[in-house]
């Protein structure tokens, strides 16, 4: 683990250890932000994900848990929280993507966004998206993530860059769902998440929502992805590239041109943005795992 690495752990633990949100921030003109989390059985990593989003200070923040019905002391968690929470509820649903959905049907804010129960906002996340939602009223906003352990632990950092509805066909990584807020009428206009999405209900939604513009990167804004035997990426595989050759096939016949050169001029011109941001360390790691043909997401 590097030294950064362990400097941004150390950050992390002491920022989800117990309830301290700091005194809010002037709301100036940053935007109303709803974010939902849903939940099913994930009480051993809950309460650090509501900690993650209290301990924010956003001062426009409409707070929204979801729960599909926990046994396994989950409500008890919610429950601890309840004073600072818009709305939380627990019963059966059908599945990650209907929760979400009841969630954002709640919400009002100008822009919203969710954690899944088992990761988190790095300190100021949303403070950082927020100021570059106000700046622009861009139909996406969305930052860096960092990679960690059931533990908190900090093993890696990825770097993003603007998309396109065509560049999703060529970058299997588009825009973390863990440090992106977007347009919430732009969900009325385009529709919720499809919830006949098991994994990649991100990705199709972004394929829609793309049909607005880019996505603004903010790369110190950092979300926190977390690695557990439990997780979908470690379960659901076969799911994941169904979806995606789904999502992907129905870009290509939608958009014109997306043959062989502009996959090409694709990852030439991602490579060029990463430069462009300044993640050149970055791109230098990322040659070398291309290099020796690993790309193992919990290599330590």
């Amino acid at each position: 683990m590097s030294k950064r690495h362990n400097e941004c752990t150390r950050e992390l633990v002491d920022f989800v250890r117990e309830l301290r949100p700091p005194s809010p921030i002037a709301g100036g003109l940053l935007p109303k932000l709803s974010i939902v989390t849903p939940s099913y059985n994930q009480a051993r990593f809950l309460e650090r994900t509501i900690l993650s989003v209290l301990n924010q200070g956003y001062p426009r923040l409409e707070y929204i848990i979801i729960d599909g019905g926990s046994t396994d002391g989950s409500v008890d968690i919610i429950r601890k929280y309840e004073r600072y929470l818009t709305h939380w509820e627990s019963q059966p649903d059908r599945g990650q993507s209907h929760a979400i959905n009841k969630g954002f049907e709640r919400a009002t804010g100008e822009y919203v966004g969710w954690q899944n129960s088992d990761d988190l906002y790095f300190p100021g996340a949303l403070r950082k998206l927020g100021a570059a939602a106000a700046r622009g009223r861009a139909p996406i906003v969305s930052g860096n993530l960092f990679v960690a352990d059931a533990d908190n632990r900090i093993f890696r950092k990825i770097h993003y860059t603007p998309v396109s509805r065509g560049t999703l066909t060529v970058v299997k990584a588009s825009i973390p769902n863990q440090s992106a807020i977007f347009r919430r009428d732009l969900l009325k206009k385009h529709g919720l998440l499809q919830e006949s999405m098991r994994y990649c209900m991100d990705l199709e939604l972004w394929s829609r929502l793309l049909r607005e513009g880019k996505n603004v990167i903010v790369p110190e804004a950092m979300g926190v992805y977390t690695v557990h035997d439990e997780t979908k990426t470690a379960l659901m595989q076969d799911v994941l590239l169904e979806e995606r050759k789904q999502i992907v096939e129905r870009i290509r016949n939608s958009e014109p041109g997306l043959g062989r050169l502009f996959q090409l001029s694709c990852r030439a011109s991602k490579v060029a943005a990463h430069a462009r941001q300044g993640d050149l360390s970055y791109l230098f790691e990322k040659l070398a795992t291309r290099l020796l043909g690993r790309d193992d997401w919990t290599a330590h």
